[in-house]
């Protein structure tokens, strides 16, 4: 599993484990605290969460905030 597989599984974990469902808005410092105390680096979790957004599973919302739009796979 390449890092940005690595980081995408890390972020649905993420999701998961905060309950997130869609139209649900999560602070995104409280979300990637965790992941960037497990190794993660802002780059690769910003990298993911943009993929993640182009797929319009999630979307960036004002505010440093991120909404799920559809449910996770």
């Amino acid at each position: 599993m390449g890092r940005f597989e690595d980081t995408e599984a890390a972020i649905a974990q993420r999701l998961r484990a905060m309950k997130a469902k869609p139209e649900m808005t999560i602070n995104l410092v409280e979300f990637s605290t965790p992941l960037t105390a497990s190794g993660y680096t802002q780059d690769e979790i910003t990298t993911v969460l943009n993929a993640l957004a182009q797929d319009r599973i999630i979307e960036i919302a004002p505010g440093n905030k991120l909404r799920l739009i559809k449910p996770l796979p």
